[in-house]
């Protein structure tokens, strides 16, 4: 910024003091001639050495509307030819329906619930033999029975319990991508990471109730109202939580039964009651979850019986 003293106002033009706001004489005075101020412009250089003042982009044109080809189509566009149906290459195989399998998950699962019952009325026996040999002494014909008795239980229980688990896994991951398809949807989840959600130790606690609570609130779908969201069940909820006690009474009995004193081994008959009474309500409730999974894959839709035919609208006043 600088200061351009012959900038001064030229001669014949008359010109206003910006002070006083009286008009000036046609002299070229740099001095107002009534108060006496010094007039001067202010005119802005660039400093030297600096970049070079950049163009002004060039305006853009205005739209002038789509393309015309003057009635012809262009010549770089498809070729003429008619237009055909792609091949869609060989039909997908048609998914077997998952019913089946989860009507025997669901067997298994009930027989492993009379097994529980049996275990822990097998326990209980046992726990009774021990507050019993506090003060008298026991047969050894009773005490082999009733060890008998509570091994045998609890091996089937180990037996159908695996079983059962592991139908349950294939039938539910069976199940998770038709439950999507039937809702027009792709599955969230590929088949690995379902199996793997339901028979990885410890991940399983989290991700068997994550992957059966998505299976449920998608087959229920149907018959949920349009305005409120997709839920899950209470029963499948209630799998769930009876599941995550069931696996924390096993740890439990597991790491008391490492002590060997006599308080030991009667905490951990107790526990194993607990055990089997939990286990017994789990795969209860999960055989009441398949099955009601596999009614909702059977269901068919209502059949309408009739026309219902709504009043127009009224038309007055528009």
């Amino acid at each position: 910024m600088s200061v351009d003293r012959p900038g001064a106002p030229p001669v014949g033009r008359a010109t206003v003091c910006p002070r006083c706001r009286v008009r000036q004489p046609d002299n070229g005075g740099d001095r107002c001639a009534h108060c006496g101020y010094l007039r001067h412009r202010w005119v802005a250089h660039p400093p030297p050495g600096g970049p070079p003042r950049r163009s002004a982009p060039p305006a853009r044109p205005p739209y002038a509307g789509p393309p015309s080809y003057r009635g012809r189509p262009p010549r770089w566009a498809f070729p003429p030819v008619v237009w055909q149906d792609a091949d869609p290459g060989p039909a997908a195989p048609p998914r077997r329906d998952p019913s089946g399998g989860l009507r025997l998950a669901a067997g298994l699962a009930a027989a492993t619930a009379a097994l529980g019952l049996i275990a822990a009325a097998a326990e209980f026996w046992r726990f009774t033999l021990l507050l019993q040999g506090r003060t008298m002494v026991l047969s050894g014909a009773t005490v082999r029975a009733s060890d008998l008795f509570v091994a045998a239980a609890g091996a089937g229980v180990v037996v159908f319990g695996l079983a059962a688990l592991l139908a349950a896994a294939v039938a539910v991951t069976r199940t998770y991508p038709v439950a999507a398809r039937r809702l027009g949807m792709a599955p969230a989840r590929s088949s690995t990471a379902v199996l793997a959600r339901l028979l990885v130790p410890g991940w399983n606690l989290y991700g068997a109730g994550q992957i059966v609570t998505e299976v449920d609130r998608m087959l229920r779908a149907k018959d949920a109202p349009a305005d409120r969201p997709w839920r899950a069940s209470r029963l499948t909820i209630g799998w769930w939580v009876s599941w995550v006690v069931s696996a924390a009474l096993m740890l439990t009995a597991l790491a008391r039964g490492l002590g060997g004193s006599l308080q030991a081994i009667a905490d951990t008959v107790e526990l194993h009651i607990l055990v089997d009474l939990a286990g017994a309500v789990t795969a209860g409730l999960g055989a009441a979850m398949l099955l009601r999974f596999a009614g909702r894959l059977r269901r068919r839709p209502p059949i309408p019986t009739g026309w219902i035919v709504q009043a127009p609208a009224p038309t007055r006043g528009r």
